[in-house]
């Protein structure tokens, strides 16, 4: 049976634009005062990094679990 799965694009993806946005935006925000943009954009910048660690976590589990 063939698998094609797009989940590894949406781990990738999300990771790497949670960590472009940590690294690049906060730092932006940061050097032209602006609190509040600098506070949305570390938290729109975890959770980009944290859903992508939970969708590979949870493929993991379905590929060693389920399939």
């Amino acid at each position: 049976m063939v698998y094609i799965g797009y989940s590894n694009y949406i781990v990738i993806l999300c990771i790497t634009t949670g960590i472009l946005i940590l690294y690049y935006d906060v730092k932006i925000y940061k050097d032209a005062k602006m609190k509040k943009e600098k506070k949305v954009s570390k938290i729109l910048g975890w959770f980009n990094v944290s859903a992508g660690i939970m969708v590979l976590v949870l493929n993991w589990a379905y590929q060693q679990f389920f399939w």
